[in-house]
């Protein structure tokens, strides 16, 4: 058996919580919080993952990259002076420094008050959201993921994150599908919706067995038109509405005054995933939205 078929094999008989609740029988729609809920605590904090949790958060979204020594940290920025009380490189600093560093507020920034939270391990953020809402790992350093994979292993978290990476639909390479962890690990495709060719791309990487693909978009009609073969994988689909993210003007500045203009629009196009800045917002007007 070749290892993709092997890979397609080991996913079709999975029957874990996060592919139940990935799978498009499942008509409710997922909020990913941006690196927490941000706007109660720190990003990227443990007390951000724990917001996450208490709002009923389905997945949290976190940074992660590797001190000097080698130790998982989760933090954006290559930088640490925006999110904390230091400064200098996180790769060129030691776990110990940065482990003394108090995290900023919120988004951070100069004026952003300084807390008592610490730059966390990609372990202890495991272990803050195990059994209460799943993890999309964005690791920072693409040569880094033997590290995520080796840590998420370690703790038997294999059934509670899912990584990401990019794809190219059209050049029928996928390096993934020769990873010793795919298969085994949840799996999230990434790529730019090509005008008129979204239900091709997605015919394209059905080789990769994906529960879920992020994607960007320059026009909604074309998430609209990619729909049944959307259905036909069982593949949910997972748009950022980042004010940074750039998917035209759905966005979160024009979502927390037109929530059904965004997100209402997107879920209408098939989206069934939403990271969003503004989680309090957003789950608000799920909550009090008439079901399809």
């Amino acid at each position: 058996m070749s290892g993709s078929t092997a890979a397609a094999a080991s996913i079709s008989s999975r029957s874990s919580e996060i592919y139940d609740l990935l799978s498009r029988s499942n008509r409710e729609i997922i909020t990913i919080a941006h690196r927490g809920v941000w706007s109660a605590a720190p990003e990227n904090s443990l007390a951000a993952i724990r917001a996450a949790a208490e709002l009923g958060v389905e997945f949290v979204e976190i940074d992660t990259q590797t001190t000097v020594d080698g130790h998982l940290v989760v933090i954006h920025d290559k930088a640490l002076d925006r999110t904390t009380s230091g400064s200098g490189i996180v790769g060129a600093s030691s776990f110990s420094a940065v482990r003394d560093l108090r995290l900023r507020d919120g988004a951070g920034g100069e004026a952003a008050a300084l807390t008592d939270e610490r730059v966390p391990t990609l372990e202890e953020a495991l272990e803050e959201a195990r059994g209460r809402l799943f993890v999309n790992i964005d690791t920072k350093f693409p040569h880094e993921l033997p590290l995520v994979i080796a840590a998420v292993r370690r703790l038997g978290a294999e059934d509670h994150v899912i990584i990401k990476s990019d794809v190219v639909p059209e050049s029928g390479d996928f390096p993934v599908l020769a990873a010793d962890w795919f298969g085994s690990i949840p799996h999230m495709p990434m790529f730019p919706v090509r005008s008129g060719k979204f239900a091709v791309d997605l015919r394209l990487i059905e080789a990769l067995r994906a529960p879920m693909a992020e994607v960007k978009f320059t026009d909604i009609a074309d998430l609209a038109a990619g729909r049944e073969e959307l259905e036909r994988q069982n593949i949910r689909l997972w748009i950022n509405t980042l004010d940074v993210s750039h998917n035209l003007d759905f966005n979160d500045s024009r979502a927390v005054n037109d929530p059904e203009g965004v997100w209402g629009a997107l879920i209408e196009a098939g989206v069934g995933a939403i990271q969003t800045d503004t989680n309090v917002e957003f789950k608000r007007w799920l909550s009090s939205r008439k079901p399809a």
